[in-house]
């Protein structure tokens, strides 16, 4: 259980709420400068999510929290899924294809999900992933609606980085060898498969471990989760996974990904890609129903919160439930949702208590 604990002291010289005030109205009038926030707060709206990403903390933002209606368009969105997509691809693909061991190729790519989820993350939620977009529709993290513009942006920009490397090997090679070596990079089974493993142990390994990457996305993009953390969690579970499944199919866990290396390294890749899609987009499936059953998915708040409610997170910083919801900090920010729920502690453990506690002149 969590402790609702006040943050911050009363000031010298505030007064005290006239009788049949609300608390809402004593910090406000207490504290003028906070009213914005808490206004902006308590009229902030999230009808319908359409990220994944959990919303950068107060502590770590160099602006304000957008007020309602600033969410980036649609358009946007898909431009952000277009270049995130387009640069994780560029990076695991670049980088496996001068690898020397699975490791390098697996680092590139989860080096490459972290720069693409801290650069475009906070625009469109950080998906890079049609397995993972469905992970979060299911999960109910994400507006059904969004998914289709989000896929189409993925494979598209997983088609450019592929093109792209594709155009610099050309200036070197020849095509055939230029295709044999995209062909190195790309994903495949049976003859296409460095341990010659057959469909089925593919279809095995990919769906285990895209259900297990889509959990991890989901669980530390949860509310209760540590919002800065979520990003290298994503990496490290990408790079990992990829050590694991690129002696059998060359690691997709991404079926932009396998796409854009198909594309471009012949019918033969091209024929197996059938298998590059079903297996990840079943384990997102799979880990979106877990996620949702297990009732972590994101909140969403239709509309603003009550006056009972307003004066709970006004006053101790924390709803009724005890969750953390836009602690006040000291300078009057408001603190994002997305801070973790403290261990509890009693009152001898908070500096602030004891000092309320304690008599002056001891």
């Amino acid at each position: 259980m969590t402790e609702n604990v006040r943050t911050t002291p009363v000031r010298p010289g505030a007064e005290e709420p006239a009788a049949g005030s609300t608390r809402a109205g004593a910090v406000a009038a207490a504290h003028p400068e906070r009213r914005a926030d808490t206004a902006a707060l308590a009229g902030r709206r999230d009808p319908e999510p359409t990220g994944l990403a959990a919303p950068v903390p107060a502590a770590a933002r160099k602006d304000p929290a957008p007020a309602a209606g600033q969410d980036p368009s649609a358009p946007a969105q898909w431009a952000a899924e277009f270049a995130g997509t387009a640069l994780l691809v560029f990076a695991g693909l670049g980088t496996g294809m001068f690898a020397t061991e699975v490791i390098d190729s697996a680092l590139g790519f989860g080096l490459g999900l972290l720069a693409a989820v801290v650069a475009f993350g906070h625009v469109s939620g950080g998906h890079f992933n049609p397995a993972v977009t469905l992970a979060a529709v299911v999960a109910g993290r994400t507006a059904p609606g969004s998914a289709i513009g989000y896929v189409l942006a993925q494979v598209l920009g997983a088609l450019s980085a592929a093109g792209v490397l594709w155009a610099v090997l050309m200036t070197l090679l020849d095509s055939s060898t230029t295709a044999q070596v995209i062909a190195g990079v790309s994903n495949g089974f049976g003859a296409n498969s460095a341990s010659q493993a057959g469909w089925t142990t593919v279809l095995l390994v990919e769906f285990v471990a895209t259900a297990l990457l889509a959990l991890v996305v989901l669980g530390s993009t949860a509310p209760r989760a540590n919002a800065v953390l979520a990003p290298i969690a994503m990496a490290a579970a990408l790079a990992f996974l990829l050590t694991v499944t690129a002696p059998f199919d060359g690691g997709s866990l991404n079926p932009a990904r396998s796409t854009g290396a198909a594309v471009v390294a012949g019918s033969s890749h091209l024929g197996q890609l059938w298998l590059f899609w079903l297996a990840p987009l079943l384990g997102g499936l799979v880990a979106g129903l877990a996620h949702r059953a297990a009732g972590l998915r994101r909140p969403r708040t239709g509309a603003a919160p009550d006056a009972a409610t307003q004066d709970s997170v006004l006053e101790d910083g924390t709803d009724h439930d005890g969750a953390l919801q836009g602690r006040t900090l000291e300078d009057g920010a408001v603190q994002d949702s997305t801070a973790q729920d403290s261990t509890a502690q009693g009152p001898a453990a908070d500096p602030t208590r004891r000092g309320g506690d304690r008599d002056p002149s001891a």
